[in-house]
Parts: C-alpha cells; structure tokens; sequence
C-alpha cells in the first residue's frame, strides 16, 4: 500500500514537472512570434516613410528644374510632414542637382545631371 502511494506522489510530480515543461515552450514559442510581429510592423513604419522621403526628393527635383526654366517662383508647400533640400555641384564641365528628401527622420535622394 504504501509503495502505491509513492508511486501516485512521483507522478504527480513528473506532470508538474511536464505541464511546466510544455508552459514553458508555449510562452517562448508566443514571444517569439511577438518579437517577429514587432520587427514586422518596424519595417512596414521604415517603407511608408522612405517612400514619403523619396517623392518629396522627387518634387525638389520636378520644383528645381521648373525653376530653372521660369524663372524664380515660391517654393512649394509640403503638406504631409516632408521636406526636401536642393544641393548643385559642378563637375567636368557638367551640373549636378541633388534633391534630398526627408520624413520623420528618414532621408532618400535623387540626382540629375545636366
């Protein structure tokens, strides 16, 4: 009798013990997936604000070589958080329009040579 109870006290330690075990795989396995997610999200934040920094470099380019061909005219107004700033250089006889384009943070730029 008594080594019926023994034997009934070492299993219900060894299901603790497994339905730890299983818990614990459970909870690495959710925050893992949570950490995937978060990147995700990041990265879906970094795309839309690089493509917002790339059409406003895009505008400084179109606004720049609009400019130059009518004369002095106001710069444009941005009206979804971007900006973008012009750069000339001069080389080998060529000129060189660098717009560079920024939102929240996050900068693209795009070059013309004429």
């Amino acid at each position: 009798m008594k080594n019926k109870r023994q034997n009934i006290k070492s299993q219900k330690g060894q299901t603790l013990l497994i339905t730890m075990l299983i818990l614990m795989s459970a909870f690495l396995v959710g925050l893992d997936l949570a950490g995937l997610i978060l990147h995700e999200l990041k990265t879906n934040f970094f795309v839309g604000e690089s493509v917002k920094a790339l059409y406003a470099s895009e505008s400084g380019l179109e606004y720049e070589l609009y400019r130059l061909n009518k004369g002095n005219i106001p710069e444009p107004m941005m009206n979804n958080g971007t900006n973008f700033t012009i750069q000339y250089k001069t080389r080998e006889g060529y000129k060189t329009i660098k717009s560079i384009g920024e939102s929240n943070g996050t900068y693209r730029s795009l070059e013309i040579l004429y």
